[in-house]
């Protein structure tokens, strides 16, 4: 029996600017090779998202929610795979 590893990352649109000059964050699922894409409804300066820790810095109001909102989303991917 193969286990297979659910991936979760989220991604930011960068040709998807904003008058405000805030871009999308999506949330990109990977498993068995098949990728599936889509939006968190979150909206973030480009110049504050951090690719590599997938968090919003430096920590101030605003980005500490989007950091929750993210945070949430992706424990509740992480409940519904272990459901299944």
């Amino acid at each position: 029996m193969k286990n297979y590893k659910l991936s979760i990352l989220f991604v930011i649109a960068i040709n998807r600017i904003r008058i405000d000059g805030k871009v999308p964050v999506f949330c990109r699922l990977t498993y068995k090779q098949k990728r599936k894409q889509f939006a968190t409804g979150q909206f973030i300066n480009p110049k504050c998202w951090y690719s590599k820790k997938q968090l919003a810095e430096p920590p101030n109001g605003e980005n500490a929610n989007i950091n929750t909102q993210l945070s949430l989303i992706k424990t509740n991917i992480n409940r519904a795979f272990l459901l299944l």
